[in-house]
């Protein structure tokens, strides 16, 4: 199965009871067997990477352990999250990706 932008991880087989949710057209989140959820994000780093030599093509996943649940609907954790591989770095509060 191709993992490109277009096949966001809410379309992959395995994912259907995650209650994956799209925050932005590059970031997306579900809740696996994780008290906190698991993200995904479209990474920039990975650009000139072929896909045959990733896992999830350049989607990468990041779980949330040191965060703080503050709210599971609307999602809100604490802190920010920051993804070092490529910098992306924003908050998710009241449901909603806001960059940092």
């Amino acid at each position: 199965m191709s993992h490109d932008r277009g096949t966001p991880p809410s379309d992959w087989p395995g994912l259907e009871t995650a209650g994956m949710t799209r925050l932005t057209d590059g970031i997306y989140y579900g809740w696996l067997h994780e008290t906190n959820p698991i993200f995904w994000h479209w990474c920039a780093a990975l650009a000139d990477v072929p896909e045959e030599r990733t896992v999830s093509g350049r989607w990468v996943a990041a779980g949330t352990s040191g965060h703080t649940l503050v709210s599971r609907d609307p999602l809100h954790l604490e802190p920010s999250l920051l993804w070092e591989c490529c910098g992306l770095h924003g908050f998710v509060r009241d449901g909603v990706w806001t960059p940092a």
